[in-house]
């Protein structure tokens, strides 16, 4: 009888942990694709910042928007020596 008790115990903790163990790797899956869905984003608009401060050097009509953005500071900094003034 004890050793059925403790067979018993066991399939039961047994199938406890692996319940467990199966809800943390769903976790797991769900966690990593949104990390990614988040660094494509990133990624995204950090080209089209890339891409709207190249257009601001050939329009300035637009440093007014990239300013109210934070981006204007970029503009300065990637212009070359000779032209910053």
């Amino acid at each position: 009888m004890l050793l059925a008790t403790a067979l018993l115990l066991s399939v039961t903790l047994t199938a406890g942990l692996c319940y467990w163990y199966l809800q943390c790797t769903r976790d797991l899956g769900m966690a990593q694709s949104s990390v990614a869905r988040a660094n494509n984003n990133r990624a995204a608009m950090q080209a089209l910042a890339a891409e709207s401060i190249e257009y601001a050097k050939r329009k300035p009509d637009i440093i007014p928007v990239l300013q109210s953005l934070g981006l204007k500071s970029r503009i300065e900094t990637n212009q070359p020596a000779g032209s910053a003034r």
